[in-house]
Parts: structure tokens; sequence; C-alpha cells
């Protein structure tokens, strides 16, 4: 794909983690990379809902400083390119890919705050994920949720 293109990157995300899925952890998605060859196209996008069910505890702020300290540090700075939001319906290790409306379900409303006001994210595109707060495609009122959510995580960040 990369000799497809010379500009568009190639990403990777993260996986919940269930049967022989591979990227459930940083180590397997730099490894990846690695055998890829290491190009500088080559990226990650994070799932929030993945993260949690994999066994990440991004449900907090310094949960989330926490893994993202970890996934710097196995697959290097500046990989992270993109996130998909979205609340989890299974709880944390589940190794299920659920998605919930944001604020809905495991990660609840505190986690999805956190989450989305993790200062490392401030540039990064993020696509909203989840069945939507009237169960169906995301609309409007999703992205106002998103937004509310990260300010109101944001602010908490301020308090501490």
């Amino acid at each position: 794909a990369l000799a497809e293109s010379e500009t568009c990157p190639l990403l990777l995300e993260d996986t919940a983690g269930a049967g022989n899925t591979l990227g459930r952890s940083f180590g397997e998605l730099a490894r990846v990379i690695e055998l890829a060859g290491s190009h500088e196209r080559l990226g990650l996008c994070l799932d929030s809902c993945h993260m949690l069910a994999s066994g990440f505890d991004v449900r907090t702020a310094d949960g989330i400083a926490r893994v993202m300290d970890e996934c710097v540090a196995i697959v290097g700075e500046g990989r992270l390119r993109c996130l998909h939001v979205n609340d989890s319906q299974t709880p944390l290790g589940s190794n299920r890919d659920r998605h919930a409306p944001l604020g809905d379900g495991e990660l609840g409303s505190r986690g999805c705050a956190a989450f989305l006001s993790e200062p490392r994210f401030e540039a990064l595109p993020a696509i909203f994920e989840g069945p939507g707060v009237e169960g169906k495609a995301p609309a409007k009122a999703d992205m106002d949720r998103m937004k509310r959510l990260r300010s109101n995580g944001l602010r908490a960040r301020k308090k501490v």
C-alpha cells in the first residue's frame, strides 16, 4: 500500500484482543511496523473501546497518560496519527469489541472525558465510531456530546 502513494499514511489500529487478532499490544503493533520496514508513513490509530477491552485502563487522566507513555516507549514518538473514539459495552480486559455511545458504557462520562482530554491527542483527528445516542449512525448530538466530554476533561485536568 505504501508503494501506491507517496503521501498517504498507512495506519494500524489496535484491537480488542479477541481470538487470534493482531494488535492487542503496543509490542505487536511495533513489530508489524518494524517488519513492514519502519517507513515514516506507518502509524497508529488508537481506538478507545479496543484499548479498554484489551486491558489498558484509560478511564482516568493518569491512566491514559501511563498508557500513552508506554505507547511512545514501545512504538516510538510520532507514530500515533488518529483516534477512534467510542465507549465500550464490555468491561476492562474483556477482549470483546462492542462499541457503545460515548459516556454510556464502561468508560463512562468521566472515562471518555479523561481520554478525550489527553494532551498528546490535541492535534489528532478523532473519528466517532459508536452507534450514536439514538442507536443509529453518528449525528450532531454525538459530536456535541464528544465536544462536551472533552471540555469536561480539560476542566478536570486544570483542577488537579
